[in-house]
């Protein structure tokens, strides 16, 4: 019987292979800026603010289950020294391709965010981890692997969906349809979906609170509405003590 991150590791596979809109690589444009000083990481249709990435030459960067070509090769060619960990060979191999074509020096793992016995402790200025925490049923795991690998003072960003995502169903009617609340929190797919796929709604508290109880310190918050009402995205910076 497959566990849930071999089925997890399918299912992003998958979706590399299928070409999904989130697996796309940095662009030219964007790796020859970040060269030039002008960073730019986006947060849905925000970008991540400037000063939360300033003084990035130098540092020790993770890139936390953020493989695909994109956050690490910019975070490289801005002069930081990263490390990138996903779960997913088939979105490893995009950062691979794109570090062997502009001459990147990124150390590239396969491993599960759960585990980074792989690192010693104290080991990264800065850990940011895109959207990938609904694949997780226990965020203080997480949460207590990333504060044991990050220096006293380092940042972590994290990029999630806010609850609202999962405790609404679309209803249809002669109205054209509306949203219902229906869900409690937290929440997992496969207890309403017989399919594949795997995510986990997760708590504020859970996502803020957790980060507090595993020793960090919240200084950082931004919000971004999608167009569907449902799609609230957010964004933490917290610095660990």
């Amino acid at each position: 019987m497959e566990t849930i991150f071999e089925q997890i590791e399918k299912n992003i596979d998958n979706l590399v292979t299928n070409n999904a809109d989130w697996t796309a690589s940095a662009t030219r444009e964007e790796l020859d800026a970040a060269r030039s000083g002008d960073l730019v990481l986006h947060f849905w249709e925000k970008e991540v603010p400037k000063e939360w990435l300033a003084n990035i030459k130098g540092n020790n960067v993770l890139c936390l289950a953020g493989a695909g070509g994109l956050q690490a090769p910019l975070l490289a060619c801005a002069g930081a020294n990263v490390t990138v960990i996903d779960i997913s060979d088939k979105m490893l191999d995009k950062d691979r391709e794109i570090a062997n074509a502009e001459n990147l020096s990124i150390e590239i793992v396969k491993g599960n965010m759960c585990d980074l016995s792989c690192f010693s402790d104290d080991t990264f200025d800065l850990v940011i981890n895109p959207p990938s925490l609904m694949y997780i049923p226990d965020l203080k795991v997480v949460f207590d692997e990333v504060r044991r690998v990050t220096k006293e003072g380092g940042e972590f960003i994290i990029m999630a969906p806010n609850p609202i995502n999962y405790v609404c169903d679309w209803v249809d009617d002669e109205n054209g349809g509306y949203y219902k609340a229906v869900h409690k929190m937290p929440w997992c797919s496969k207890d309403f979906d017989d399919s594949d796929w795997i995510e986990y709604g997760h708590t504020m508290e859970e996502y803020l609170g957790g980060l507090i109880k595993s020793g960090f310190i919240i200084d950082g918050y931004m919000e971004c509405q999608r167009e569907d009402i449902t799609e609230l995205m957010f964004m933490v910076k917290a610095r660990r003590f």
